[in-house]
């Protein structure tokens, strides 16, 4: 028997992890004396040798979002983020030789770099592989199914409020401080049982998951892992999609050697071989006994439970195998589909 070290949920920090952006309409703010906009503007050659002195110094001051000599209404225009920087941006201008009438300033929404994705982003429809958030912790969405309870996605036990037991675990995606409309609510977790060859002072399940049923207002679609820009190299942001395009609904001991993969909120997409199969494993610090299990050999950090587990067969068409639930240094454990299936029904997870 072999012990694990599990990947534990996420604790959610406000300072790190729920970052929000709020933007006022811009409005603009003329100084004091300024003349009216379609009373037009100062000679073009002097607004130009003008905008060079003044848009160094302007720019300078904390709060600047742009500078613009804008020829069509023959003023300068200046971006700020709030109106505290105004008086400022006044003086630099009255030091400069500008009069009122020169400029107008804009309280406008800051400029940011407009990266791609990451499995941190908020994504509807939903896919594998992104961030969800419950209580105070986050986890990754496994993958999205059709089940006879209704349209679901596949995360762990762990990953709700209870391990074992259906509690209805209300979860956000994600986080509640980005979007605070509920995606979804548990339906299905079993209970751990003792008995049955479950160890002495233990409680066994075969699968470390659980089920959770889509709000209706919320869109999902199944068959889609979010695919990053590389295996192993711990990349976050989005670079394609994984096609589920079969699902292995039998092995529950991989052949070792057998290359797997999983895409996870916090290490993004790993890839490696399994190293042991069908192993009756502990989880530290607590009762938890998981049946029959499989170790694969790749890159996992907390966050990454409820990463979908899966085979590539050709190009981006994979065949879903499991769930990752936990593991230690240079290695995750995984639930597969067969014990999935065995504790909460049969899923339907393909295109």
């Amino acid at each position: 028997m072999s012990l694990t070290a599990p990947v534990s949920r996420f604790v959610v920090l406000s300072s790190a992890l729920l970052l929000a952006a709020c933007a006022d309409t811009p409005t603009s703010v003329e100084p004091p004396g300024s003349v009216a906009l379609s009373r037009g503007g100062v000679a073009a050659d002097r607004l130009g040798e003008l905008f060079e002195r003044a848009s160094p110094a302007v720019m300078a001051i904390g709060g600047t979002v742009f500078a613009d000599n804008d020829e069509r209404i023959g003023k300068m225009v200046f971006g700020v983020e709030n109106a505290n920087a105004i008086p400022g941006i006044q003086r630099a201008l009255a030091a400069v030789g500008a009069s009122s009438g020169d400029y107008v300033v804009e309280v406008t929404e800051p400029i940011r770099h407009m990266a791609d994705p990451t499995l941190r982003d908020r994504f509807r429809p939903t896919q594998a592989g992104i961030q969800i958030h419950f209580g105070l912790y986050v986890c990754t969405m496994g993958f999205n199914v059709d089940h006879s309870g209704g349209r679901s996605f596949i995360t762990n036990s762990h990953c709700t409020n209870t391990q074992g037991g259906t509690e209805g675990t209300i979860y956000y995606q994600p986080v509640s401080s980005v979007d605070n409309i509920s995606i979804a609510t548990e339906a299905d977790d079993p209970i751990y049982k003792k008995g049955d060859g479950c160890p002495r002072g233990k409680k066994c399940r075969w699968s470390d998951a659980s089920r959770a049923l889509y709000q209706i207002a919320t869109a999902s679609n199944r068959g889609d892992i979010l695919k990053t820009t590389g295996a192993n190299n711990g990349s976050l942001t989005v670079g394609g999609l994984f096609a589920v395009t079969s699902q292995d609904n039998s092995t529950t001991s991989f052949k070792i050697g057998t290359v797997l993969n999983k895409v996870g909120r916090t290490t993004g997409w790993s890839q490696g071989p399994v190293s042991r199969t069908c192993v009756n494993t502990n989880v530290s610090g607590s009762q938890v006994h998981q049946f029959c299990q499989t170790f694969v050999d790749a890159n996992v950090a907390g966050g990454d439970s409820g990463s979908p587990v899966f085979a590539i067969t050709s190009g981006d068409n994979v065949q879903l195998v499991g769930i990752l639930w936990g593991g230690g240094t240079g290695y995750y454990v995984m639930s597969p589909l067969a014990s999935i299936q065995k504790e909460l029904g049969s899923l339907a997870a393909t295109r």
